[in-house]
């Protein structure tokens, strides 16, 4: 590997391209999945509001129970087995749902415990994902590889939802669920095609416990990675509740068919997409903190057509928009964040400083899915989902007040004052 090559060459790394493809392929898949089990439970196993909150919650629950852990696995352990090893536990886990259609039916248990599952292999092999990027490429190409990884990945989140509504409506949900199932497997193939020797992990010295704390104390007690964090978990917090409502609200509330729901989830892709290829360039001209705090008071402004509209094409037009500029500024938002904390990040820290992140932000959604399952039985869907839209504003508030707001430059270049404050 050539660190200092230039970025325009990364299409030339071919132990990137492998890892590009595989990432893209699990997600076109992740998106049938999301529809097909929305669909299972909603329209074939009648589910109610508060089961489908519960579903939520089972994929919810694996990241506060496992994303410190996952982060002293991935510092520990060599991270390409970890990703590999997780990619095909998901196949098996996913192959039982279509499996339990052939050989008697699917109920709401099978569902809980899929998510769980899946959602769990996720974590660690996500996190150990993250910070295996950084050992494929340094410097510029690193900003490269994440702005591409999450234009691409925008894309396959498109055909996938696109996909996943007409494939579920043609093959049933299970059956389509399986094609998820292979694209695992196809990601772990990609994944043993790398060539790249990757550096001996570090010799654990101390407790598991010592080395989580580690993680915790790097990212909390640095302010500007301290900041960039706590927003990321607030933000994750109010569209965790938000998605457990969304697909019963659209497709129970609006009427809408599952073709319907996967075309105005799948516009999210074009947005992402968007989000990804813009990031880089906006940083350049205007900076990181500037381009980030935009891309978060983006957010609620982008969720209140699913407030105010009603049933029909016109609804459905308004609220794909809104889809559109949500995503746009989550992939852009997190595409810079993620690089501004890597490149800020010490190497024998990459894989424990990812999970603490993931852990704070992903913690408390099994409890947001519960508090959105409860006040969505108890006021309604679209007076819940008002007030989470509301909470969306707290994320800009954090940014703002803290050491974001005047980084202009993201890493090894931002100026000395706000990497000291890191």
């Amino acid at each position: 590997m050539n660190a200092a090559a230039p970025a325009a060459s990364l299409w030339r790394h071919a132990d990137f391209r492998r890892y590009w493809c595989g990432q893209a392929v699990t997600v076109a898949g992740f998106g049938i999945t999301t529809i097909g089990i929305s669909v299972i439970a909603v329209v074939d196993l009648h589910a109610s509001t508060m089961h489908v909150a519960l579903i939520a919650i089972a994929g919810k629950l694996p990241p506060l129970l496992l994303s410190l852990h996952a982060g002293v696995l991935a510092d520990r352990c060599r991270k390409r087995p970890i990703i590999i090893s997780c990619d095909v536990l998901c196949a098996v886990s996913l192959a039982s749902i279509p499996l339990a259609q052939l050989m008697a039916e699917i109920n709401l248990g099978q569902l809980y415990a899929v998510a769980f599952l899946v959602s769990a292999l996720q974590v660690i092999g996500s996190n150990a994902s993250i910070s295996y990027l950084p050992t494929l490429l340094r410097g510029e190409q690193l900003k490269e590889g994440n702005s591409k990884l999450g234009a691409t990945n925008s894309l396959a989140d498109l055909a996938g939802n696109n996909l996943g509504g007409l494939l579920v409506t043609a093959l049933g949900a299970a059956r389509a669920i399986a094609l998820d199932a292979v694209s695992y497997l196809i990601c772990a193939f990609c994944l043993l095609r790398i060539r790249n020797p990757e550096p001996a992990p570090r010799t654990a010295g101390t407790s598991q416990w010592t080395e989580i704390r580690e993680g915790l104390d790097y990212t909390l007690k640095a302010p500007l990675v301290r900041s960039i964090v706590l927003s990321n978990a607030t933000t994750s917090f109010a569209l965790a509740a938000s998605s457990a409502l969304w697909s019963l609200y659209l497709l129970r509330e609006l009427g809408w068919s599952p073709a319907v729901l996967g075309i105005v989830m799948g516009v999210g892709g074009v947005g992402g997409f968007l989000g990804a290829v813009l990031w880089r360039p906006l940083e350049r001209r205007w900076g990181a903190g500037p381009v980030m705090l935009t891309a978060l008071a983006l957010n609620p402004a982008a969720q209140i057509p699913l407030l105010i509209v009603g049933p029909g094409a016109t609804g459905q037009i308004a609220i794909g928009a809104g889809m559109l500029i949500q995503t746009c500024a989550a992939v852009a938002h997190g595409g810079l964040q993620r690089s501004v904390r890597q490149e800020l990040c010490p190497d024998h820290l990459q894989g424990r400083a990812q999970a603490t992140g993931a852990w704070l932000a992903f913690g408390l959604r099994p409890l947001a899915a519960l508090l959105a399952g409860a006040f969505g039985t108890l006021v309604g869907l679209r007076p819940t989902l008002g007030a989470i839209t509301c909470l969306l504003c707290a994320p800009f508030v954090i940014l703002w007040c803290s050491p974001v707001r005047v980084l202009h430059t993201a890493g090894a270049r931002a100026p000395d004052a706000v990497r000291g404050a890191a």
